[in-house]
């Protein structure tokens, strides 16, 4: 741990989606992933005035020329609006120090990693990892092999592993905290598929209504756990602040 903080990411997630709204017919863009390592999701917001085949190509190609990232088109998505967009004025550039390290408030909680077990006939265990402030948590579940219950043990070992880390980050126990599955569901739209995902997050009396979403190209069980930390991620992080 120690080695790799004194190292500067040879980029930032703030660096790469910069770039990204400098492309042509980009109104917003957001890029998901672990600083200085391998994109997850990039998710672009265009004028009807360029195809989305075509911002596809200009992203993977802005990425790679600029930041020397490859990245799988699968990952990235494109929506498209047809209101008036108010033309962006340039803004000035001001000297950023960017550092290895951000501000504990600013640090997400990222996907370390992910196994599935199979225990006994027809069942099987999940093992979810996520790194929050340079600690890593593991969460586990077990469901019957079926869809459905797979992705439902997906989200609940993720969020078993969020639970573990907000019991240690806030060791004054003053509050409990509760994580609890509200619903998963794998569905269809625009020629893709998407794992949305809503949960229950109670802090004491206070119960706030969660919910995430994810492209689930190449794997359902790794969006569903995707999704989970998108819907729960601010929630979290702002218990500690």
């Amino acid at each position: 741990m120690t080695a790799r903080s004194e190292e500067r990411p040879r980029w930032t997630i703030q660096e790469a989606e910069q770039l990204l709204m400098s492309l042509q017919g980009v109104v917003s863009a957001r890029v998901v992933a672990r600083p200085g390592g391998e994109i997850d999701e990039v998710h672009m917001l265009t004028t009807d005035d360029i195809r989305p085949k075509q911002t596809v190509r200009n992203v993977e190609s802005a990425l790679l020329a600029q930041l020397d990232l490859s990245v799988d088109h699968r990952k990235i998505s494109v929506a498209q609006t047809t209101e008036a967009v108010a033309a962006r004025l340039p803004e000035p550039v001001l000297p950023v120090q960017i550092l290895a390290e951000p501000a504990l408030s600013d640090t997400r909680v990222l996907f370390y990693g992910h196994q599935v077990e199979t225990e006994r006939s027809n069942h099987v265990k999940h093992r979810v990892e996520v790194e929050w402030q340079g600690q890593t948590y593991v969460g586990e579940a077990r469901a019957a092999d079926l869809p459905k219950p797979r992705l439902e043990a997906a989200t609940r070992a993720t969020l078993d592993a969020l639970e573990q880390a907000l019991q240690e980050k806030k060791s004054d126990g003053r509050r409990e905290v509760t994580l609890s599955l509200d619903g998963v569901r794998l569905v269809e739209a625009f020629e893709r598929r998407f794992v949305l995902v809503a949960v229950h997050a109670m802090s004491g009396r206070h119960v706030a209504r969660l919910a995430g979403t994810t492209v689930a190209d190449e794997s359902s069980d790794r969006a569903a756990i995707l999704a989970t930390l998108q819907a729960t991620d601010r929630w979290v992080r702002g218990l500690v602040d």
